[in-house]
């Protein structure tokens, strides 16, 4: 199982932190993000909230990136990544039924691969890596 990790870490986690740091377009373009991706109506009100969310999804992403390729930043990163993520997927699951979370079950799906990756890399690797 190890051989699996050190074969599919790089490639899923660049993989993934492209994805995830995509999210930096709502900081960039926050009304075409919000009704493009998130399929939501965009409220001008929430435009520092959906930037800041923006800014800070999008450099997790990048630092899932940079944790592919750097084993220093690894665990940290890791960990700090399946929090965020996990508290996703908690949140798109509780409002299931609501229509403003249609748009964000493709990122839960996503983030719940992210997830489970990391409980599984860590199970077999340990927090040593």
């Amino acid at each position: 199982m190890k051989r699996f990790f050190e074969v599919t870490f790089r490639p899923f986690f660049v993989l993934t932190g492209v994805g995830t740091s995509l999210a930096g377009l709502y900081a960039l373009w926050p009304r075409w993000a919000v009704e493009t991706l998130g399929k939501l109506t965009f409220r001008q009100d929430y435009t520092v909230f959906v930037q800041h969310w923006g800014v800070m999804v999008g450099l997790m992403g990048l630092f899932m990136i940079v944790a592919a390729f750097n084993v220093k930043w690894r665990k940290p990163i890791l960990v700090c990544s399946l929090v965020e993520k996990s508290f996703m997927v908690f949140l798109v699951a509780m409002n299931l039924r609501q229509t403003y979370a249609q748009g964000l079950k493709a990122l839960a799906a996503m983030d719940a691969a992210v997830v489970l990756y990391t409980i599984l890399y860590f199970g077999v690797l340990g927090l040593r890596e």
